[in-house]
């Protein structure tokens, strides 16, 4: 069985454009993203006070072989024109593809806690899923890129990321709690979007015609 996987994408945005970004992402992208064969699900998050990283991006992956298929091919060199118009926008874009290495808990919280590790050794993924206030933790590996290298935006970042940590909160205080247990730093983000939603057809509504059917 193939290992499953998470994409993590951080990213900031050129001024001016913060209203547009969040109904484009909601509207578009990220439902266009996880029609593709192999994605589960997308959520955004955003820290509105962060000065590099204002907004997360996960996206849930069978295994890190959606990132390379030729319909997820087809979404990065053939972008929408609303997407076009955004890309030059974008800032501080950083893409880590984990492969998934530990998962405890179950669900998701209202608060994301991420924290991007040089060297996840020391990392008890069940104990800080254990947590008051928390209720799920889950520890992923960079993998060598994978799919298509692409860059968005000024200020695209090189930041060597070696894992991923991710702690599922009920809200920011406990978040930010497990955070400062650990003592490595880290960010909390509060969830804006999650796709898909109860509909079981909504994925098939965002796919694009000239894709072959699933199988």
């Amino acid at each position: 069985m193939p290992e499953r996987g998470f994409l993590a994408l951080w990213n900031d945005l050129a001024p001016g454009r913060e209203a547009e970004y969040e109904e484009w992402h909601a509207r578009e992208h990220l439902p266009e993203r996880v029609a593709a064969p192999g994605f589960l699900a997308g959520r955004r998050y955003r820290d509105a006070a962060h000065p590099t990283h204002r907004w997360f991006t996960l996206y849930e992956v069978e295994s890190l072989a959606a990132l390379d298929t030729p319909e997820y091919r087809d979404l990065l060199a053939n972008p929408t024109p609303w997407s076009a118009s955004m890309r030059p926008d974008f800032r501080a874009f950083l893409r880590a593809p984990c492969r998934e290495v530990a998962r405890a808990g179950h669900g998701f919280g209202a608060a994301l806690a991420v924290l991007r590790l040089a060297d996840p050794a020391g990392i008890e993924v069940a104990a800080l899923a254990a947590r008051p206030g928390l209720v799920a933790a889950r520890l992923g590996l960079r993998a060598a890129e994978a799919g298509p290298a692409h860059r968005l935006g000024a200020g695209a970042s090189e930041e060597s990321v070696a894992a991923v940590l991710l702690l599922e909160a009920q809200d920011r205080d406990a978040a930010a709690a497990a955070l400062r247990a650990i003592g490595r730093g880290g960010d909390v983000y509060d969830l804006l979007f999650a796709f898909p939603g109860t509909s079981p057809d909504e994925r098939a509504a965002h796919r694009r015609p000239h894709w072959k059917p699933p199988a």
